[in-house]
């Protein structure tokens, strides 16, 4: 009996990790200061899982245009494959249904980048914080295609102050402090001043 349980509670600790390694890694998709690649990953070999998930929803999608949630999970399933276009496409049918979701459209402006889009992108992040305020992956991603992409150190400085002021202790906001020391010594200003970009 002490076996089964230990065997349970292994099982049950190892799903949780796997759970928060998966979510971290969502979020952290943008989390470098290098530019976005500007074309699609090709011969990923997805795993036929995948394969037959991804022909599952499209199916879904065609028989009920109208599923949001089915809509998402396509457009998820793309981002995963780095069939970012297809996820545009995906994310825009279900933003078009469901306007004031800020988590699809701030996936879809993660697409947008990875396309190299990156005014479409900045305009979908800014979308996403308009939608909700407290959205902060929304300001996090915003701040990193308005430095890395549209040179635009300001409007980046803007986007993380506010980033930080709501996402508390987070391993995001442990990584965004320096870069919003360096571009305060960068710019020369102990403050932020309005962007001409934004």
């Amino acid at each position: 009996m002490k076996q089964s349980l230990f065997s349970w509670l292994a099982v049950f600790v190892a799903g949780f990790v796997a759970g928060v390694a998966f979510s971290a890694w969502k979020l952290d998709r943008t989390a470098v200061s290098v530019p976005a690649p500007t074309a699609q990953v090709a011969d990923r070999n997805p795993s036929a899982e995948a394969l037959a998930r991804l022909a599952g929803l499209e199916k879904m999608t065609a028989a009920n245009p109208d599923n949001v949630q089915a809509l998402v999970e396509l457009g998820n399933t793309y981002f995963d494959l780095d069939k970012h276009q297809k996820a545009v496409e995906a994310y825009e049918k279900a933003i078009k249904l469901d306007p004031k979701n800020p988590d699809v459209i701030t996936d879809m402006g993660i697409s947008l980048r990875r396309l190299g889009r990156f005014q479409e992108s900045a305009a979908a992040f800014q979308k996403a914080a308009e939608v909700d305020p407290n959205h902060a992956l929304a300001l996090f991603n915003l701040g990193i295609v308005l430095r890395d992409d549209l040179k635009d150190d300001r409007g980046a400085l803007k986007a993380w102050e506010a980033f930080l002021q709501k996402a508390g202790e987070t391993p995001h906001a442990v990584m965004v402090k320096p870069w919003v020391a360096q571009l305060k010594k960068k710019i020369g200003t102990a403050g932020t001043e309005s962007s001409d970009k934004n």
